[in-house]
């Protein structure tokens, strides 16, 4: 799609062509001076906004590009839960039980205190 951008500049040169008239004002009157380098300033900012601001159409292909990516990683996040679930729990084999962690605990206690009865 072309960028075509509306041309205000003959709205903009009847309008000031009626005020001119309207105020009998001459071709050499410093008040149209002033209009002039409005319109240089305008056209200036213009042209520094349009260097600045990206297409449309690369906003649109970095969002498309940002759901596919967002697609994917919830299909592969969803495939690896699945895989996850899948996997044999191996960790229940490996459980403390309560009466050999009250041993270990008792045993550190005792280690301690005999430690610090022999180190004075």
């Amino acid at each position: 799609m072309p960028n075509i951008e509306p041309d205000f500049d003959d709205d903009f040169e009847r309008a000031v062509a009626d005020w001119r008239e309207r105020y009998r004002l001459r071709e050499d009157d410093a008040v149209l001076l002033l209009v002039e380098l409005f319109r240089i300033h305008q056209r200036h900012w213009d042209d520094l906004r349009r260097r600045e601001m990206p297409s449309f159409e690369l906003v649109r292909a970095d969002i498309a590009k940002l759901a596919e990516t967002t697609r994917t990683f919830q299909a592969q996040s969803a495939a690896l839960l699945d895989a996850l679930k899948k996997l044999p729990t191996t960790h229940l084999a490996a459980r403390i039980t309560r009466t050999a962690a009250f041993f270990a605990a008792l045993a550190s206690l005792l280690a301690g205190y005999l430690i610090g009865r022999a180190w004075p």
